[in-house]
């Protein structure tokens, strides 16, 4: 009797022991087995956008900023100096101001048109050539020759270098032809030193005025009033030029102002 009881007790205790290992079966969580990768890493591969561009607003005159001092001597937008002694060169009347920034555009152009010797054909605080407005009758104006020393014939592959290195020395400067001026008149290029305290009002509106340089036109005025566009690109801006109110000084002075 007691041994039937005992394995009574024993098959109970068993049959519990089965119910709880179920249970826990029940509440332990599938396991997945990990892939392993067996391929080749390849680095992932950076793409670099192309940087913004910005879209400047359209302007009447196409002007290039230059920071000053930009080359490696210095040149390019040299501020000029400040000394308006006289002195004559090929016989021409020029202040040291403009022919300092003539040797700069000299060195900048470096061809074999002699801008600081026997090229000036015409100076300043002059009025012999009453075709030139009266540009000429203050300082900081010159007329240079654009043909080979020693002919009459045309350098007309210097002459856009040339403009070029004298609007980087601060000079407005354009070319002009054979006949443009007047029937006879020679070819060359004029020339107006920016920021002269003692140019003509005439210089100031070759820089200044509706027909003038920094608004992109080629100096001369029209009968019909319709400025001429600049052929050779537009204005060169300094931050020397913007200290003293260029592009936007007007070209007459008002009463409390006696010079650019």
């Amino acid at each position: 009797m007691n041994q039937r009881k005992f394995f009574i007790w024993i098959s109970i205790l068993l049959i519990i022991l089965s119910g709880c290992r179920t249970a826990q079966d029940q509440n332990i969580p599938e396991t997945k087995p990990t892939a392993q990768f067996t391929g080749t890493l390849v680095p992932t591969q950076t793409r670099t956008l192309p940087p913004t561009q910005t879209t400047l607003p359209p302007s009447p005159t196409r002007i290039s900023m230059l920071p000053d001092q930009a080359n490696s001597e210095g040149l390019m937008c040299k501020k000029p100096s400040d000394d308006y002694s006289l002195l004559e060169i090929n016989g021409h009347q020029l202040n040291q101001r403009t022919y300092e920034m003539l040797q700069t555009a000299q060195r900048l152009y470096s061809g074999v048109i002699d801008i600081t010797g026997n090229a000036i054909t015409q100076g300043s605080y002059t009025n012999a050539v009453e075709a030139s407005f009266g540009t000429h009758a203050g300082g900081g104006a010159v007329d240079l020759s654009v043909m080979e020393p020693g002919t009459y014939n045309i350098l007309s592959s210097d002459i856009e270098p040339l403009i070029q290195a004298l609007r980087q020395a601060g000079f407005a400067a354009w070319y002009r032809n054979l006949d443009e001026i007047y029937p006879g008149s020679p070819a060359h290029i004029h020339a107006i030193a920016i920021g002269d305290r003692t140019l003509s009002l005439a210089a100031r509106e070759q820089l200044a005025g509706p027909f003038g340089y920094f608004w992109g036109y080629n100096g001369l005025p029209t009968e019909d009033k319709i400025p001429i566009r600049d052929p050779h690109g537009g204005p060169i801006l300094c931050n020397w030029m913007i200290a003293k109110g260029y592009p936007n000084k007007t070209a007459t002075p008002s009463s409390a102002e006696n010079f650019p």
